[in-house]
């Protein structure tokens, strides 16, 4: 009896755990959205709904609201313990001057336009990030719509060598190819095959990365709209005199580092003024850069290197400030260069890829016609083909990429806009 109970139960239990998750798979399973997107919804996106832009839109808010913080700072504030103890202890009115009359406390000006300069900082860096981002969204936008085109153009030798093999399979029965001829061409049109599937798993790697860039659900699958790929071959070159100092005067990561420097004058005085009373205020808030230098509470024998100390973090900040300026000139530097040479082989490279294609296209009429064409050559065009007109595109794409970091250098079209805040998010909310 106690057996068959035990069986009993166990089939329940088993019967349950089968169930189970078929029930929860079944319950999970949801739909994919197709949503046809453009390059200005990207844009959009990218400033109002990116993840990394949303949290660091917040830090930008902190830093707003750290500059009220440090401004109430100012004002005298009640603190019930240290009223208690003033019967117990009459020195301790001594104390209360940080709370009855902060103001008096020289610490708490100095903190007050750290704050101020800081949150400028915080505002500086959030405009770099906000414009990599949107840099980086729209070449992968980009990217895919070129990987998108091979992929169409992939499909379409398909089409051409299946058309060729039916050909030349007659032809081989009938005797007017040598046997095997038909076999070559089957192992390359197999090639365009895994060549095909490469192309569709990094297309939608792609476009995976750019919906989450977007924020949009993962249940999203995206298509992009084509982009016109204008002609460059009456473009001028580039010359990096006419942008490098707009490039420098445009970038924020410059002017987030001159924004620190100020700050540190700020600090030094915050320290060598700290015998007369500390700010209890953090400046973590805005990155929390010069939370980690010292300073004395009081005037002691540590006071003097404190200040070296800070004065020593201002001179690090100027190394780093020449650094970045070095690297926004040799970004500029190599996009010059590069549009340049991209510019003098433009021609070329259209040129091979309608020599390739009519190659291909006499081929193709000729065996149609009966002629005896090699397998290699047949082989040889298609390959071509697909390589000149991937070459050309690539230029091409190269050209629209070229031109958007430039913009991103010097802060043109799209980057130009002012990034979203926290208030203007809000206000859209329904």
């Amino acid at each position: 009896m106690k057996h068959l109970l035990r069986f009993y139960s166990t089939a329940i239990i088993m019967g349950f755990a089968l169930a189970y998750p078929m029930a929860h798979a079944s319950q999970s399973i949801t739909e994919n959205k197709t949503e046809i997107v453009t390059l200005q919804e990207v844009v959009k996106k990218i400033g109002s709904d990116n993840y990394l832009v949303l949290e660091n839109a917040l830090r930008v808010y902190q830093a707003k609201e750290a500059i009220a913080v440090a401004r109430g700072n100012l004002l005298p504030k009640l603190n019930l313990w240290r009223l208690l103890t003033i019967p117990f202890d009459p020195s301790s009115v001594l104390g209360l001057v940080e709370d009855i009359a902060p103001f008096l406390v020289p610490a708490n000006w100095f903190r007050l336009e750290e704050a101020k300069i800081l949150f400028l900082a915080q505002k500086e860096g959030y405009r770099a990030l906000w414009s990599n981002e949107l840099l980086t969204a729209k070449s992968l936008y980009v990217h895919a719509l070129m990987d998108q085109i091979i992929l169409n153009q992939i499909q379409e030798d398909q089409n051409q060598l299946t058309n060729i093999l039916i050909i030349v399979k007659s032809r081989e029965t009938f005797g007017g190819m040598p046997q095997g001829t038909s076999r070559d061409i089957e192992v390359r049109l197999l090639a365009l095959k895994e060549d095909q599937r490469s192309m569709e798993v990094l297309l939608g790697e792609e476009t995976n990365l750019l919906s989450y860039m977007m924020g949009l659900p993962a249940t999203t699958d995206l298509i992009i709209t084509p982009v016109e790929l204008p002609d460059y071959s009456s473009l001028d070159p580039l010359n990096y005199a006419d942008f490098e100092f707009r490039a420098i005067d445009s970038s924020p990561e410059i002017r987030q580092f001159e924004h620190l420097i100020a700050a540190s004058d700020y600090v030094t005085k915050e320290v060598t003024y700290a015998f007369l009373g500390a700010s209890s205020m953090s400046r973590g808030v805005a990155g929390g850069i010069f939370d980690s230098l010292p300073s004395q509470q009081g005037l002691g024998f540590g006071t003097g290197a404190s200040i070296r100390i800070s004065q020593g973090q201002k001179e690090i900040l100027k190394i780093q400030k020449k650094g970045v300026e070095e690297t926004v000139k040799r970004s500029l530097k190599l996009l010059v260069n590069n549009y340049n040479l991209d510019l003098e082989s433009y021609r070329n490279l259209g040129r091979r890829a309608k020599l390739t294609n009519a190659a291909m296209l006499q081929l193709y009429e000729r065996l149609k016609l009966g002629e005896n064409i090699e397998p290699l050559s047949l082989i040889e065009a298609s390959r071509n083909q697909i390589q000149g007109k991937a070459a050309f595109l690539a230029v091409q794409i190269r050209f629209l990429m070229s031109e958007d970091k430039l913009a991103r250098l010097i802060f043109y079209g799209d980057y130009n806009l002012p990034p979203a805040t926290i208030e203007s998010l809000e206000e859209k909310k329904p």
